[in-house]
């Protein structure tokens, strides 16, 4: 999530930069009626100003001068007299056509007709606009105190203000170029004369009179910086249950079904937790009912056992020779099922109740459990020294007997066990590894299930109950480890074990 997050704030970023780019080449007078208009006009203004309280042979000393404080590229344009100083070496073509479209209003002449009006009075109002005392009338702007040029309309005195009236890029690449209308005169009795001041910029920023750089970066920083704080948290809490959900339903494959997950969210993930809680409390009832009859059915079943064993006795010395053979089956069938009870007990006893949980030096322990079920079978040990679980010894010599048993059965009298161990990541790691024929790699996953037997398995010599591997997984979890299958490269069988070392108590 975080990924998709980033690619996603990545594709605004791409978006906003293309945007921004494809908006700067194609669409620049759109900039005008913002910050840059306004910066535009305030220079405008500013060089109208100067250039109307000067004597025309001044202008190109008050260009020139402005062009340097700039550090731009300045010079104006009439339609009448053209470039004024020439600061351009050469303008774009397209520059050139919106100077032309700009159609710049000639002076108006005067009209005997038109500006036929009687003289104006004090003030420079019209005789009309006065009361008796020569005094505006009611209504009447007053104008500001100090000397009035009589010569001069009201509306002659303030000429317009300078407007921008074009920002856009050279064609072929050749730099920036902004026009400002700016007016040069106001004659009586005459439309302003007016100019087009051109100011040409190298790149965008035009020393930041253009267009200011920075404060798109800083507010495609902010945007992203915000999208992240708003979103961290989020996917942050989304990932983190997401993370014990895994941890939860990996523990429940691994049949611990005591697990369980707080639902404090009210979302559709608070749901899924609540479900996998209610499934694992589901599987465990299921499990431990179903450990709990198969103890019922074993301890059921002793009684009828016992009975028939005692009836086989008491008929053995009244059964004819030649009839024997045919007792001593129905003998051996009696102990085949009085092994597949005790081991039904085992395993329904494996996980049941708590276990005992002390120092156990597992080196003497070992050596006593093979020489207690190896029999016959070659079996060398590579202990390294100082091997001391925490778990219950119990339980450890029932899922060690189990795996000496399951080798010398399965790898026949002729094979031989290698035991090892060693400390690796923090926990002790023992490996019970035979030359025998092995087991399909296919097969591996299902061996610790209770009752499954491999088909080359089932027979009556070698096939078992199917309950060894599963009474090893049941004690060894009991005691907090780990038991896993695996086929080495060199053939033959590998069971390894994984406990919890005991720490040393202060």
């Amino acid at each position: 999530m975080l990924g998709w997050l980033a690619l996603h704030l990545g594709l605004l970023a791409a978006a906003f930069g293309l945007f921004v780019g494809f908006q700067l080449r194609v669409g620049l007078d759109s900039l005008l009626s913002g910050r840059t208009g306004e910066r535009l006009r305030d220079i405008g203004e500013a060089i109208g100003h100067d250039l109307r309280s000067s004597p025309r042979s001044e202008w190109g000393g008050i260009l020139s001068r402005y062009s340097a404080s700039l550090g731009l590229q300045v010079d104006l344009w009439r339609p009448q007299e053209e470039w004024h100083t020439n600061a351009f070496a050469s303008v774009p073509p397209n520059v050139m056509a919106r100077l032309k479209e700009a159609r710049i209003a000639p002076p108006r002449q005067p009209d005997p007709m038109v500006d036929r009006r009687p003289p104006p009075g004090p003030g420079g109002f019209p005789p009309q606009m006065l009361g008796p005392e020569g005094a505006p009338r009611a209504g009447v702007f007053n104008p500001p105190p100090g000397p009035v040029d009589e010569s001069m309309r009201p509306q002659d005195r303030m000429p317009p203000l300078a407007k921008p009236v074009f920002f856009l890029r050279g064609q072929s690449g050749d730099g920036y170029w902004a026009a400002i209308d700016v007016p040069l005169s106001t004659p009586r009795n005459q439309n302003p004369v007016h100019g087009i001041v051109l100011i040409r910029s190298n790149d965008l920023s035009g020393n930041g009179l253009f267009f200011e750089v920075r404060p798109w970066i800083l507010g495609g920083i902010a945007v992203i910086a915000l999208s992240i704080v708003f979103w961290i948290p989020f996917v942050l809490g989304i990932t983190r249950y997401i993370r014990r959900l895994t941890s939860a339903t990996e523990k429940i494959a691994d049949g611990d079904f005591k697990v369980r997950i707080a639902t404090g969210r009210h979302d559709e993930l608070g749901r899924l937790g609540a479900a996998v809680s209610d499934m694992a409390g589901r599987l465990d009832h299921f499990v431990s009912g179903q450990r709990r009859f198969l103890a019922d059915v074993a301890h059921e079943l002793c009684a009828p056992l016992a009975r028939l064993r005692t009836g086989i006795a008491v008929l053995e010395p009244s059964v004819p020779a030649d009839r024997q053979p045919r007792l001593q089956a129905v003998e051996e069938d009696a102990d085949e099922l009085a092994r597949l009870i005790e081991e039904v007990l085992a395993f329904s006893r494996a996980g049941a109740g708590k276990p005992q949980l002390q120092p156990c030096e597992l080196e003497p322990l070992l050596r006593d459990v093979a020489a207690r079920e190896g029999g016959e079978m070659e079996i060398g040990f590579e202990l390294s020294p100082g091997l001391i679980a925490h778990a219950d010894p119990r339980l450890l010599s029932r899922a060690f007997g189990n795996l000496v048993r399951n080798s010398r059965i399965h790898a026949g009298s002729s094979a031989s066990l290698r035991i090892s161990g060693h400390l690796s990541a923090g926990l002790i790691v023992l490996d019970f590894q035979d030359n025998g024929p092995g087991v399909a790699e296919e097969e591996l996953g299902r061996l610790f299930e209770p009752f499954y037997r491999p088909d080359r398995s089932r027979t009556r010599d070698t096939g078992g109950s199917g309950l060894g591997l599963a009474i090893v997984q049941s004690c060894l979890e009991a005691c907090g480890g780990r038991v896993a299958a695996s086929r080495p490269a060199g053939g033959g069988f590998r069971v390894s074990v994984s406990l919890v070392p005991d720490s040393p108590k202060d």
